[in-house]
């Protein structure tokens, strides 16, 4: 049976997937490293050579594990995605929704989004100017804001009194106006410094609930 381009192209991206500690052990390393060096020096910045002399291990033994460096960044792409999944689970629960001001909600997941974009701000730079070059990337990125794009119409549909003639497209808003917010002020830090990040979510928020529930008259 022919294996499809998929099908060739993610048993490339994995060649091995590790079954004992020391195996484990060695593609983390590989992959802490190549985060590290992705934050500090960018991808165009970092070759397979530096990461392997950062994880301590062989350049033969790194392509044991990874095809090449792109590779590398995908599964450092798919882990970063479902590190942000689990922390907002674990920070942002159904339960603190329920009941909640709406601007202080807003306030609430802005601060969060804030604060795991400004602990790996180098290595989600660089992650976020790939996922423009590279096709697979790009579909991981669409993936997220559809998702993102999903939650916050799903928010929406359960606050009464919110004025939007249609939600769907106003959720959609909303969900551009943070992702936008966050590349540029945390990301990229291009507002003036006396806009720290406290003044920038509290007039967010302020921003969010006024297009939500002003009807326009």
């Amino acid at each position: 049976v022919r294996m499809s381009d998929q099908e060739n192209h993610e048993a490339e991206d994995l060649r091995h997937q590790p079954n004992q500690s020391r195996s484990v052990e060695t593609r983390n390393s590989i992959l802490e490293a190549a985060e590290k060096l992705f934050a500090e020096k960018g991808y165009e910045g970092t070759t397979t050579h530096l990461i392997a002399a950062e994880a301590d291990v062989s350049v033969g033994a790194l392509y044991r594990y990874f095809a090449d460096k792109e590779a590398i960044l995908k599964e450092v792409y798919r882990l970063d995605i479902s590190n942000m999944r689990t922390q907002i689970l674990r920070d942002f629960s159904v339960v603190d929704i329920i009941g909640k001001d709406v601007r202080q909600l807003v306030r609430t997941a802005m601060t969060l989004a804030f604060r795991m974009y400004s602990e790996r701000s180098g290595l989600r730079r660089t992650l976020f100017e790939q996922s423009r070059k590279i096709p697979e990337l790009a579909d991981l990125r669409h993936q997220q804001e559809a998702e993102l794009h999903q939650a916050v119409l799903q928010l929406l549909s359960s606050f009464p009194g919110v004025k939007l003639p249609d939600r769907e497209v106003g959720a959609y808003l909303v969900s551009l106006f943070m992702e936008s917010l966050i590349e540029d002020s945390v990301l990229y830090r291009h507002p003036s410094p006396e806009f720290d990040d406290e003044r920038l979510i509290a007039a967010a928020a302020d921003f969010i609930v006024r297009y939500l529930f002003c009807d326009g008259e």
